[in-house]
């Protein structure tokens, strides 16, 4: 009988998923019926029904769960019924504290009905192992989930439940993606403002002056995300998101899979995976964007521009380099007046980062200033493009020809060298080895004591470990400067796209640039003369006046 009428006696049932699958012996219906009938049958008088429908034993922050563990730890539970051991939890060591240290304080009875459990006629000799066996149950399972995922991942099959923003799953196939026109259309906005030299806090400001649904409200409004709850914000774009959509390699067509992990059904913090670890298939999908806008983002993403207080970004800041110290130039403006002493406009200039810090870099001091303005760069730069563009589009072959001339004598140069030192280093690693292997055959016939067999072999793995990190990025050296000699396609492939640049945008500027050294300026009587070398991506740096002569020269 129900010895306590004061308090509330709770008749507890649980669903999840894998019950879902498994049939409806464990449905809530079900479990109801039996919990309902054993309470009626007993006398318990003042029950309540309550349940968790979806939740795993294993997870222990299920609601209805949780609000009556509160009421247990508040003194207002007398009884807590539940159909059996694994409806109350699949966690060993957590129902352990709770039915063997928090109901006993509190003087809660614990009832499972088809396990024979019931503490008011004692310990239950089997309930712990009971409780051992249904945790056994769930980790099982989580091995057989998640060898499943493993395999689908392998196999190339998209593991993300959702689709990303741009897209929807396909009504006759969900697991493949379609574009959705309508938020495709936002995606494609966001590129075009981050290739126009926008950065995600500019676009995010831009979309928020819009009214721009953000991801999150337009997948609740259109039935996306089902279980979503509706945001506080609808039109609120915040920079992490546009972040996010920039760094989406899904939106040139491909999937990847493994983006993050957890340790166990148990840990339920998600990690980043490394992204050499991640899986990525190409052609999956219908891409949104084209790989040479993806292409510019993520030379434009991997050199920040951030604006001044005053004006605009820099157009080439995060491009613009110190010939002698090699650090970045910084970008800075000042405002120019008019006699009614208002700002007519500002001028933008560059100067060495490391000067401007005054942090020394040699014994002779800090770096200079290397300052250039930026409309005399741009008009620099504009020039040597046009010209550049107008010699390609009178001598391709010639301008190949020179291109992979040019590769193969800094080739020729440096390759022999680096292939000598490469080839010295394997050596001197092979020798280690056999050295780590002799002095512990030393050490195991008392030649040499451990604590200088410890010194020794420590010593030689450092080194051997220096070595290896130097050989190995000495062969990606290697394999640079034979895939640059392959890099005038991919040029040429970019120059094809313009038959004339009438002004230097952000677009242009990192689609054809790599970086621009600034030299100090020299003064020569009177005259400023300043170097500057422009480095191409794919192809390097261009002697284009050298091509130019010799054109001529051929001409003539």
């Amino acid at each position: 009988m129900n010895r306590q009428p004061d308090k509330i006696n709770y008749l507890y049932g649980r669903l999840s998923h894998e019950d879902e699958l498994a049939g409806d012996s464990n449905s809530i219906i079900n479990q109801r019926k039996i919990l309902t009938k054993y309470a009626e049958e007993n006398g318990f008088t003042l029950y309540e029904f309550i349940y968790d429908d979806g939740y795993s034993g294993a997870d222990f922050e299920r609601p209805a769960f949780a609000r009556m563990i509160e009421e247990v730890e508040a003194g207002k539970v007398a009884t807590v019924i539940v159909k059996d051991m694994s409806r109350f939890g699949r966690d060993y060591l957590k129902v352990g504290v709770l039915t063997e240290i928090l109901f006993p304080e509190k003087d809660v009875r614990l009832i499972a009905v088809n396990d024979n459990v019931d503490t008011e006629r004692g310990e239950n000799d089997f309930t712990p192992m009971m409780n051992l066996f249904n945790e056994w149950f769930v980790r099982n399972t989580s091995k057989k989930i998640r060898a499943v995922w493993q395999a689908k991942g392998r196999s190339g099959e998209r593991l993300a439940v959702i689709p990303p923003y741009g897209y929807r799953k396909d009504e006759g196939d969900p697991k493949r993606l379609v574009i959705d026109e309508e938020s495709a259309a936002v995606v494609r906005r966001i590129f075009r403002l981050s290739v126009d030299g926008n950065g995600p806090a500019q676009i995010a400001k831009i979309l928020n002056g819009e009214h721009v649904l953000n991801p999150s409200a337009y997948k609740y409004e259109h039935g996306i995300m089902k279980k979503a709850r509706p945001c506080k914000d609808p039109y609120f774009w915040n920079t992490t998101t546009v972040h996010k959509i920039l760094d989406a390699p899904e939106y040139t067509g491909k999937t990847v899979n493994f983006k993050t992990w957890t340790k166990s059904y148990k840990d339920k913090k998600v990690r980043q995976t490394p992204v050499e670890n991640q899986l990525v298939f190409e052609d999956t999908h219908p891409a949104i964007i084209d790989p040479e806008t993806w292409e510019i983002v993520r030379q434009m993403r991997e050199h920040k521009r951030r604006a001044p207080r005053y004006g605009n970004p820099g157009l080439f800041s995060g491009v613009a380099y110190c010939s002698d110290c090699s650090e970045k130039l910084y970008y800075h403006t000042r405002a120019v007046w008019n006699k009614a002493k208002t700002v007519v406009r500002y001028e933008g200039s560059y100067s060495c980062s490391r000067y401007r810090k005054g942090v020394q870099y040699q014994e002779g001091g800090s770096c200079t200033c290397h300052f250039i303005r930026e409309a005399v760069l741009e008009q620099l730069v504009l020039e040597e493009l046009r010209d550049l563009l107008a010699f390609i589009s009178r001598h391709e072959k010639q301008f190949v020809r020179l291109v992979m001339d040019k590769s193969k004598q800094e080739q020729a140069r440096d390759a022999s060298a680096k292939k000598r030192a490469a080839a010295k280093h394997r050596r001197r690693i092979s020798e280690i080895d056999t050295l780590i292997e002799k002095l512990y055959l030393d050490n195991a016939s008392g030649k040499v004591p451990d604590e200088r067999y410890l010194k020794l072999s420590a010593k030689f793995e450092a080194e051997q470990a220096a070595l290896i990190d130097t050989l190995d990025a000495l062969e990606t050296e290697l394999t640079d400067q034979e895939e640059q000699a392959n890099g005038v396609d991919s040029f040429l492939a970019t120059v094809r796209r313009y038959t004339e640049i009438e002004t230097l945008t952000p677009a242009i500027v990192h689609e054809f640039i790599d970086k621009i050294i600034i030299h100090e300026p020299e003064q020569a009587r009177g005259n400023r003369r300043q170097k500057v070398e422009i480095v191409y991506h794919k192809i390097g740096a261009v002697d284009l006046q050298s091509w130019l002569n010799e054109s001529a020269a051929t001409s003539a």
